[in-house]
């Protein structure tokens, strides 16, 4: 395999890649590699007989690479991490094999971090621009990373020049832009690409047949000829819109390319109700979105979202508990699909995608059920496409079932509630879950012990039309009022749910918040009331199920709004007072 070189620029997000003889790094338009630098031209990569090396250009600014001053040719050793701030610009490189390189898609530069040599302190994340604060004296021992790069980092010294150039032309460190080269992750098989590697899908009747997706599938391939309207056309000269993932092969949502990327996560044990909550979620957004605040939220893949669309149909329509019933057959295959990916084929967790567009600021927003627990609570070790699920997540929605939880189960006993008489799964299940997803993540995202991520982490406590008196009479606030979104509201609320959590579970707090710096509590219910007994016609077994139309969920928007807006804050129209 020919090695290439990867060049990732951190103040934009974006990933250049080249295998050429002679590449040049610049801002200048003609240069291999492009980027966001002082100098027009930073020098020249000299690739010969699988070696490359590194001239840089003299007179061109402060540069390092790995720490060390950068005054001769280098030599760029194949497989290895180098971090390299030049003329200004600040950059990732990587020279060897496409199976071994860095998960680029898990860079986040939209969030720095320091760290200090002499307290052996973490700083909370900010804006590439905000490190400008920092003195020089102060900066002599300390050093600055972001999310992704795990234990690799720069030297604070080298980049407090690299924010002031940010500063100065305008770059807060936001991910990348529409260019050519965007970096992109597919939402079924979570494969990185470039924006100039997507596959056009034929048209022509006589055009069917793909290497991946087999005979009945419409042909994959690299656009070469467009018409005189600008469509791109197949090789029998039929017009093509549709665009697929170069990996995988399944087709991405129209206008994939062009917009932000928010994707949510949701985890917990089986039988805790992620499938029903994902229903309600939906349906609430449906509503909710459009009516106050004048955002649509649509469906971006009908093909893909087809079993949430039947799902919510089934649950929200029927008239009793065996109509409503979704059985864990079904439930799997709502959930998951067949992927094949590099020449094997995995069960993947199945997107649901959908768009929110404020003008022209359109935003794509991928939904996934974590289905990588065994029936033990486990996370599976074999479950590679779970760990891609979780490490690329934008946030992360932890589903926690306090029916079965022994503490509140004591609480909760003398009612007539039959999830509190039934016992679903042994106690433990969800902390260890949840001590599970922190290593996992560390593992991935390479993150030592003393860091956390600073994703929003949303432990959304269940079924709260069983328990949710046991907050006491005062009603939890509003997280929306007069079209804007409370984030004080969701934060008072917050408190006095991790308050009553960790006066009963205090485990769960303990291991949510060892993930991410940035959690909150929420209290959900996907029917708005109790679940109903019912035996099954065909097999005579006694079951759970919705309790039929009309459903009512409590809450379960709230934590998707509070997300968003840490995601999107400019999308939708927030208040902390």
């Amino acid at each position: 395999m020919n090695s290439r070189l990867y060049i990732y620029d951190c103040l934009t997000a974006k990933l250049r890649v080249s295998d050429r003889d002679f590449m040049t790094i610049g801002r200048a338009e003609g240069n291999t590699f492009r980027v966001t630098m002082r100098a027009a031209n930073g020098g020249v990569f000299a690739q010969r007989n699988g070696f490359c090396r590194f001239f840089p250009k003299t007179q061109i600014g402060a540069n390092s690479l790995n720490g060390c001053e950068l005054n001769q040719n280098l030599l760029i050793r194949q497989n290895t991490h180098y971090m390299l701030v030049l003329a200004d610009g600040c950059f990732v490189l990587w020279y060897g094999d496409e199976d071994k390189k860095p998960d680029f898609a898990a860079f986040m530069p939209q969030t720095w971090y320091t760290y200090s040599q002499l307290t052996g302190e973490w700083s909370q994340g900010m804006k590439l621009t905000e490190l400008c604060n920092i003195s020089p004296e102060d900066s002599a021992n300390m050093m600055a990373t972001f999310d992704g790069l795990g234990s690799y980092v720069f030297l604070m010294q080298d980049i407090l020049k690299v924010a002031a150039f940010a500063q100065e032309i305008g770059i807060d460190g936001t991910l990348a832009d529409n260019s050519t080269d965007k970096l992109l992750s597919c939402p079924s098989c979570r494969s990185p690409f470039t924006q100039s590697e997507l596959l056009s899908i034929a048209t022509h009747p006589e055009q069917k047949g793909d290497e991946v997706l087999g005979a009945e599938a419409m042909r994959r391939f690299k656009a070469t000829t467009i018409d005189s309207e600008g469509f791109v056309t197949d090789e029998a000269g039929a017009r093509c819109t549709e665009i697929a993932c170069p990996v995988c092969h399944h087709k991405l949502p129209p206008f994939f390319e062009q917009m932000k990327q928010h994707i949510f996560s949701l985890i917990g044990v089986p039988a805790s109700g992620k499938s029903y909550f994902l229903a309600a979620l939906v349906q609430e957004l449906e509503h909710t979105l459009p009516m106050v605040f004048g955002i649509p939220f649509r469906d971006a893949d009908p093909s893909s979202n087809q079993p949430l669309r039947e799902m919510r149909a089934r649950v929200f329509s029927a008239d009793n508990p065996q109509e409503a019933h979704l059985s864990k057959i079904n439930l799997r295959m709502n959930s998951t699909r067949r992927v094949q990916k590099n020449g094997a084929c995995y069960e993947m967790p199945r997107p649901f995608i959908y768009t929110l567009n404020k003008g022209q600021d359109i935003h794509s927003v991928v939904l996934y059920i974590n289905t990588g627990s065994d029936n033990d609570g486990n996370l599976k070790e074999t479950n590679s496409a779970d760990s891609d699920n979780l490490k690329l997540a934008d946030s992360i929605f932890f589903l926690f079932d306090p029916t079965s939880n022994p503490g509140f189960r004591t609480l909760l006993k003398g009612g007539n509630d039959p999830q509190i008489k039934q016992s679903l799964y042994p106690p433990g299940r969800q902390s260890r879950l949840l001590a599970e997803t922190e290593i996992r993540l560390r593992t991935e995202l390479n993150l030592p012990p003393g860091r956390k991520i600073n994703k929003p982490l949303a432990l959304l406590i269940g079924k709260c039309d069983t328990w949710l008196h046991l907050l006491g009479p005062e009603p939890l606030l509003p997280a929306v009022r007069n079209n804007q979104v409370r984030m004080d509201n969701i934060d008072a609320n917050s408190e006095r749910l991790r308050e009553l959590l960790f006066r009963i579970a205090p485990q769960i707090c303990a291991n949510v918040e060892a993930i991410s710096s940035n959690v909150r509590y929420f209290a959900v219910s996907s029917f708005g009331k109790s679940a109903i007994e019912f035996t099954d016609k065909q097999t005579g077994d006694t079951l759970l199920g919705p309790p039929g139309a009309p459903l009512t969920p409590i809450r379960v928007a709230d934590a998707f709004i509070w997300s968003i807006c840490n995601l999107a804050p400019n999308l939708l129209q927030s208040y902390n007072s």
